[in-house]
């Protein structure tokens, strides 16, 4: 609810129309919804599982389980809904593409060291979400992107086609986060570079 509420604050120009706001995204919501865990790929998807089988195994039954452990990567609707009103993409293509790039571009890996920062106080509270938010914003950015530039086609084929067309980019992006990944400790500083990394293939593709 922190991160759906402050979502809306950061991409919508207060004073805004309520009503007209949940208009816009609840048949979206809806669909992604309904999608789940079958639109999740990799790390999301284990991520979704693992949560599912704790609830489960504390006698929680299995539909809110499911419902609850799919509560992370729902939050993603919000860019999912955006991308798809924007690029004139369905919702099923548009979140299949989206949580593709997720996992194949290790993106929600990087979303979770950031997730595991330390919270001791207010300043790394902040950075912390500062970061995440960063990152959620180049993720919705580049897959709006692969969606303009690319052919009807699997998230695989697309993606594939999309690096073919960034090659140099993505290359320095891959090899930055791979210099990263070696690290045992992960700080702010090191995963400010990592996101900076992200957004260096956003402009690449603009």
């Amino acid at each position: 609810v922190e991160r759906a509420a402050r979502w809306l604050l950061h991409n919508r120009r207060p004073p805004f129309d309520i009503r007209a706001t949940i208009e816009f995204f609840s048949a979206g919501m809806d669909a992604i919804g309904a999608g789940l865990p079958k639109l999740l790929a990799g790390r999301d998807l284990a991520g979704f599982t693992e949560r599912q089988e704790a609830f489960i195994a504390r006698d929680v039954p299995v539909t809110l389980a499911e419902r609850v452990a799919a509560m992370v990567p729902a939050y993603s609707a919000f860019d999912v809904v955006e991308i798809a009103a924007a690029t004139g993409r369905e919702i099923e293509e548009t979140a299949e593409v989206y949580f593709d790039l997720a996992d194949r571009l290790q993106i929600a890996r990087l979303r979770d060291q950031i997730t595991a920062l330390p919270r001791d106080d207010r300043w790394n509270t902040m950075a912390r979400a500062a970061l995440r938010d960063d990152l959620y914003a180049a993720h919705a950015a580049l897959a709006r992107d692969v969606l303009m530039v690319t052919g009807p086609g699997d998230p695989e084929q697309r993606l594939a086609e999309w690096v073919a067309r960034n090659g140099p980019a993505v290359q320095r992006a891959t090899q930055t986060l791979t210099e990263i990944w070696q690290n045992d400790r992960f700080t702010v500083a090191t995963l400010s570079v990592a996101v900076r990394a992200i957004r260096t293939l956003v402009a690449a593709g603009t």
